[in-house]
């Protein structure tokens, strides 16, 4: 299956500069005065799907809506800020304040709105199920390694809480630990990690959106994750899933913890860590 979505417009020469010169899609085609109608096709480079542009008939054009949103994952910030400085563009504040924290949002000349995000998007990997843990926790201790680094930390809470766990067959690939708070309505997000052949690969993301699920069905009305503040893409990965910053706990990785002395994340000394809040 291959995906065409299809734009009437009355300012095709404007709109299509937009897209086109802007915005750096390709133009791969188009068609002038076909039973009345002129078109132009602009492809969306890495997904062989299509942004058809037309003009022409009598029934005008269609009425942008603030939630009709054009989304498009550019890869990195360096990408966003030159589509920004091409198009000469202010950008708008969304009406869903999810994308305030995920993207910068600007509005072509029919007043259709793109948000452009600075990440690549990354499917789910097929096949992978997640599901509650309900063996011992000692088989995932490798995939608790990969996201503690204090092995006296691991011993004294492997075993709280409840454990999501994604399975590429008979392969534990990733897991989410969630403990319930003793204060009603929270809980934390104790820890989770993503074997490094599979990341990137929607894994981690759908690992949260099930914890949500869960934690909503259990009435949990809000969720808090703590991370290192020198682990910049964790703090990136957790915002752009839509928790908030909340708090500094400042000297939280000490060689009396268990962790390494003088340990770098990044370029960034490991010392502090970082609490958000997601509020269901």
């Amino acid at each position: 299956m291959e995906l065409r979505v299809a734009r009437h417009t009355e300012r095709l020469d404007a709109v299509v500069a937009f897209y086109r010169d802007g915005l750096g899609l390709p133009e791969i085609g188009g068609f002038r005065d076909h039973d009345g109608y002129d078109g132009v096709f602009l492809s969306i480079p890495g997904t062989g799907a299509h942004l058809e542009l037309t003009a022409g008939g009598d029934h005008g054009a269609a009425l942008p809506h603030p939630e009709s949103l054009l989304v498009l994952y550019l890869g990195d910030q360096g990408a966003v800020e030159a589509v920004i400085a091409r198009l000469d563009a202010e950008p708008l504040a969304p009406a869903n304040p999810y994308w305030a924290d995920h993207g910068v949002m600007v509005e072509d000349p029919d007043g259709f709105r793109v948000v452009l995000v600075p990440e690549s998007w990354a499917a789910p990997r097929a096949g992978v199920q997640i599901a509650w843990h309900d063996r011992p926790r000692s088989e995932l201790r490798y995939l608790f390694e990969l996201a503690e680094d204090s092995r006296e930390r691991i011993d004294a809470s492997i075993d709280e809480g409840r454990v999501l766990v994604a399975m590429d067959g008979a392969t534990a690939v990733g897991y989410l630990q969630l403990i319930w708070s003793d204060a009603p309505g929270q809980a934390e997000l104790k820890s989770m990690a993503v074997v490094e052949r599979l990341q990137h690969h929607g894994i981690g993301r759908a690992l949260v959106a099930r914890a949500v699920e869960e934690c909503r069905a259990d009435g949990v009305r809000t969720i808090r994750v703590g991370t290192a503040s020198a682990d910049i893409g964790n703090v990136r990965f957790y915002q752009r899933l839509g928790f908030r910053m909340l708090e500094i706990e400042r000297n939280a990785f000490t060689v009396a913890g268990g962790y390494p002395e003088e340990m770098v994340i990044e370029g960034i000394p490991l010392r502090d860590r970082v609490w958000l809040v997601m509020e269901l």
